[in-house]
């Protein structure tokens, strides 16, 4: 989740939609840290089998197939804040049956109490704006005795491209992330246990400063809150490239993310 300062939600969603929507083509091409991450969280399934299954943030469906597969599910709900991403992944994915492709903000789920057996989300719930309406509503569509199996970013992430604007204004250019503590403390207020977590440092390389800030904007990734209607000027945006090619090592630019997994269990019996 983020840490936000005042920003009107509604417009945030809108915003954050909107630059998905224009991701959607790109974004297979450029996922390659997306595609990493979600390499290891479906390694972390604790079922083999799930009645109702929901893809939440589901993009253009690259959990869809593996969670089918592994989970035979009856009902496979992918859900996106994009309806682009949902075209391009109902069209990826049209031989899947029992998938249905829902547009919905996961702070505002329109499923029923109880619906899900599983709730995945890989590289999602960073995008969310208030911790508790998203842990709460997870805990809502979870069956007791189910699961919530999420990746998501930390404090940290990025830090090459902060130590590149340092210097040169005194804006904020990347999300403020959570601590790992800090969320790991909304999963348990929202009533769930976390029977695993994990921390880790996932680090890129790119052969140019460019491609490491296209391999963000491909895929929808450079939205920044408070940055919304603000414009470079070339000549500060050149002096950013230069400064970010300083970082430059013999294994190409970096660009490094501190990512959490965690599996989370609703409880089965629940003391209201």
């Amino acid at each position: 989740m983020l840490i936000t300062r005042d920003i009107p939600g509604l417009d945030y969603k809108r915003q954050l939609a909107k630059r998905f929507d224009r991701a959607s083509l790109s974004y297979d091409s450029y996922a390659e840290f997306q595609k990493i991450v979600l390499e290891r969280l479906l390694a972390m399934l604790p079922l083999s089998m799930a009645n109702a299954v929901l893809d939440l943030g589901t993009g253009t469906g690259q959990a869809l197939g593996i969670l089918s597969e592994k989970l035979n599910p009856t009902c496979c709900v992918a859900l996106d804040l994009s309806q682009q991403m949902l075209a391009v992944a109902s069209e990826h994915f049209s031989s899947l049956q029992n998938t249905h492709y829902v547009r919905a903000d996961a702070e505002q789920l329109p499923f029923q109490q109880a619906s899900f057996d599983l709730v995945f989300s890989s590289l999602a719930i960073q995008w969310c704006l208030t911790p508790k309406n998203l842990f709460d509503e997870l805990y809502r569509v979870t069956k007791p005795g189910g699961y919530v199996v999420f990746s998501t970013l930390l404090e940290g992430s990025m830090p090459e491209i902060s130590q590149a604007w340092l210097g040169l204004d005194d804006k904020k250019h990347v999300h403020q992330y959570m601590p790992a503590e800090s969320l790991f403390d909304c999963v348990k207020a929202g009533r769930f246990n976390i029977l695993s977590s994990d921390c880790s440092d996932v680090s890129m390389w790119f052969d140019s400063p460019e491609s490491a800030i296209y391999s963000l904007k491909k895929v929808g990734a450079s939205f920044i809150s408070s940055d919304v209607n603000n414009v470079l000027p070339p000549s500060k945006w050149k002096h950013f490239l230069n400064e970010y090619e300083k970082q430059r090592s013999d294994l190409g630019v970096p660009l490094s993310y501190q990512v959490a997994f965690v599996v989370a269990q609703k409880p089965i019996f629940i003391q209201e």
